[in-house]
């Protein structure tokens, strides 16, 4: 995907006004600016360089070359979005997505990740999509600083930005790896995320992000929910039964957790406890038949009970 010239000339004269930015956004430091490694695009090949300029920041060994021969759709003439995701999974970075705002890229970068933007360089009806990678600012100069196509550190005004940004819907990911969470992360939607490495079999790779995710927000149910799920997947029974007693302890009224609990003690041996958690599952259901199902296949079950079996969390009657 080429720069064309034209454009940001004609783009150039909208950068006139200030952006309005958060709160946040105003405390940051005046400048920010990362260390990311360059790579001056092939033609076409804007987004596997800005993807693997920022695997490379992340220490990881890959080339534009190699991605575009995952990524590099030659009808199209560039990379798709999903296909940009999908390789950053592949790579083990898990892309989240960032609010549509500036403040939340100044967030990030401030905080020490580089930001991969879809922009559109042209119109709504002669679109010329590029994928770029925000490395810095200046908030008083009030310009980001890009690795872009062939220009290394390019400096764009706010407002030029958020006209080509803005025709791709605000399209912003951080990618990290699974020691590090983006600075303006929330929980469900971290966990939504992670889970797409789980839903593609990587289950290893999902409880690592899990894990993080949980040291960070340790009472959060769809955090919790999602990592006991995981390891009770995994054969970890006993993980499971904790972090479902704990979640219980605050939201005793939910029956898909009664639900999963029960299977968790049902591994754990606890064959009594397990169905004493789905009797209570049934009873709190509005839509009874699932939990009815899973309450007859426990009764079918061999009923093995542990005498070391104990639970935390008892239903109420």
């Amino acid at each position: 995907m080429r720069l064309t010239s034209v454009l940001f000339a004609c783009l150039l004269l909208q950068a006139c006004a200030s952006i309005p930015l958060n709160d946040a956004a105003h405390s940051l430091p005046p400048q920010r600016q990362l260390d990311v490694p360059f790579i001056a695009q092939q033609e076409y090949y804007c987004g596997p360089a800005a993807l693997a300029e920022i695997a490379q920041f992340w220490g990881l060994t890959v080339d534009q070359q190699s991605l575009a021969k995952q990524l590099f759709i030659p009808g199209k003439k560039g990379s798709l979005a999903i296909e940009m995701q999908a390789a950053g999974r592949q790579l083990g970075l898990l892309p989240y997505p960032l609010s549509k705002n500036l403040s939340a890229i100044l967030s990030e970068v401030n905080a020490g990740n580089p930001v991969l933007v879809f922009q559109n360089l042209g119109f709504s009806w002669w679109p010329q999509w590029h994928y770029a990678v925000v490395v810095g600012y200046d908030l008083s100069e009030e310009v980001l600083i890009l690795h872009s196509g062939s220009r290394q550190d390019y400096q764009l005004p706010f407002r030029t930005f958020m006209a080509t940004w803005g025709r791709t819907n605000y399209w912003a990911r951080v990618l990290t790896d699974s020691s590090r969470l983006p600075d303006t992360a929330k929980p469900a939607q971290y966990i939504a995320s992670a889970n797409e490495f789980e839903q593609l079999g990587d289950l290893d790779r999902a409880m690592s992000f899990y894990t993080l995710a949980a040291e960070q927000w340790p009472n959060s149910k769809p955090v919790l929910t999602a990592l006991a799920n995981a390891a009770l997947t995994q054969g970890d029974a006993r993980l499971a039964v904790e972090l479902f007693e704990k979640i219980l302890q605050s939201h005793p009224d939910d029956p898909a957790l009664w639900n999963n609990y029960a299977f968790a003690l049902l591994n754990e041996s606890c064959h009594d406890k397990a169905l004493a958690a789905i009797t209570k599952a049934v009873s709190l259901a509005e839509n009874k038949t699932p939990y009815q199902q899973s309450r007859e296949e426990i009764l079918a079950s061999e009923p093995r009970q542990d005498q070391k079996c104990t639970v935390v969390v008892k239903p109420r009657e």
